[in-house]
């Protein structure tokens, strides 16, 4: 079968997504302890990008690329429940992002303690929840995808 020109194989996004989010994760959990520095929030900005860019369009790509074809060509109760998961959680992070980024939004620099200590609760709460997404998919999704290859193919 032919693939359309703009096609993506679902496995290889996904794996080099989850690359790029280990990668800034650590970038993030490196400035949530200097926050009270300055220096800290030139380094926050291609954070804050990332999350708008690559987090979300991670979870746009599954939601529409992803998840349909798996619940149309493969849906067994586990796939099923795994996928009403996943996307739960999409909707538990970008809630953690939407926060995280207004609290970015609102700062004045120096921080307040009470500021402060709500970015540093928020921002490794995200690294948390990410990290542990990420891996979730890796340990389950990533198994159905490639056992199931074929139900991505495009005419």
């Amino acid at each position: 079968m032919e693939r359309a020109e703009n096609w993506v194989d679902p496995l290889k996004r996904l794996i080099k997504d989850h690359n790029g989010v280990s990668e800034y994760m650590e970038h993030l959990e490196g400035i949530l302890g200097f926050l009270y520095e300055e220096q800290a929030w030139r380094k926050m900005k291609p954070i804050e990008d990332f999350f708008k860019r690559n987090v979300i369009g991670h979870f746009e790509f599954e939601e529409k690329m992803v998840f349909p074809p798996i619940l149309l060509g493969h849906a067994t109760p586990e796939a099923i429940k795994l996928i009403l998961e996943l996307q739960r959680e999409h909707g538990s992070i970008l809630k953690e992002l939407e926060e995280f980024q207004k609290i970015i939004s609102e700062k004045v620099f120096p921080l307040d303690e009470e500021t402060y200590e709500r970015l540093n609760v928020m921002g490794r709460r995200i690294i948390d929840s990410l990290l542990g997404h990420a891996s979730k998919e890796d340990d389950k999704l990533l198994p159905i995808l490639r056992k199931n290859s074929r139900i991505f193919d495009r005419q």
